[in-house]
C-alpha cells in the first residue's frame, strides 16, 4: 500500500470517526433539554458524552496519521 493510498484511507476513517463522535454527542444532548429529571438525564448522557469525546479523540488521531502519510509520500520519502 502506498503511503497516498493509506493517507487517504486514514483521514476518511478520522473523518469517520469525527462525525461519529460529533453525531453522538448531539444524541446525547437530546434527553438533558426535554422534560426529563435531572439527575436522569445526567445518568443517561455521561456515557454517551464520553463515547463521543473517544470517538473524537479517535479521529483526530487517525486524520493526524494520514496527514503523516500525505507529507511522507509528498516529500518522496522511502
Amino acid at each position: 500500500m502506498s503511503l497516498l493510498s493509506a493517507g487517504v484511507t486514514w483521514l476518511g476513517l478520522g473523518l469517520t470517526l469525527g462525525t461519529a463522535g460529533l453525531v453522538t454527542y448531539g444524541l446525547a444532548t437530546l434527553p438533558c433539554s426535554g422534560g426529563v429529571r435531572e439527575e436522569d438525564a445526567e445518568a443517561v448522557c455521561r456515557p454517551a458524552r464520553r463515547t463521543a469525546v473517544v470517538l473524537g479523540a479517535l479521529g483526530l488521531a487517525a486524520v493526524v496519521v494520514g496527514t503523516v502519510c500525505f507529507v511522507l509520500h509528498f516529500r518522496d520519502f522511502r
